[in-house]
């Protein structure tokens, strides 16, 4: 009986001392001067809020932004690519993996042209040492499975 009273109590104390630990910032927002740490991130049309730690908050522009982390995601704005190898803009591209001196981006857009459609399409773009290299199409299962992405 007393041994499992001394169990609890202990288990209690670990689960304490890690809430009062608190947890480090996991979100971050990186523009062309600053980089900006904090604990949340609000995204919106226009403008992102991240939050600090403290509760204080700083505004930026969506266009000032070149990169952000939320949570265990990460953001870059990288060239969309058409098939011809024309740039049509610049978006925010999700880090999938890398290997072998490659990294693999998602980036999600709607099927057939349409954006408010609920029918999302995702495209692979592969950048080898900083330079865009190819676009792996979500139906190329074979060319995702040589980086390790395995689509469903």
């Amino acid at each position: 009986m007393k041994k499992s009273i001394l169990i609890i109590a202990l288990m209690l104390i670990c689960f304490g001392i890690k809430a009062i630990a608190g947890n480090p910032d996991d979100c971050y927002v990186k523009t062309s001067d600053n980089t900006y740490a904090g604990k949340d991130l609000k995204m919106g049309l226009t403008h992102t809020k991240i939050i600090f730690a403290d509760g204080t908050f700083k505004k930026l522009r969506n266009r000032d932004i070149i990169g952000y982390r939320y949570h265990d995601k990460l953001f870059m704005m990288l060239p969309v690519v058409c098939n011809n190898k024309d740039t049509l803009c610049m978006a925010m591209m999700e880090y999938i993996t890398s290997k072998n001196g490659c990294v693999v981006y998602k980036y999600c857009c709607s099927k057939d042209g349409d954006r408010l459609a609920e029918v999302k399409r995702n495209y692979f773009f592969v950048y080898k040492d900083g330079k865009y290299y190819c676009r792996i199409d979500e139906d190329q299962t074979e060319a995702l499975l040589a980086f390790g992405i395995k689509v469903i």
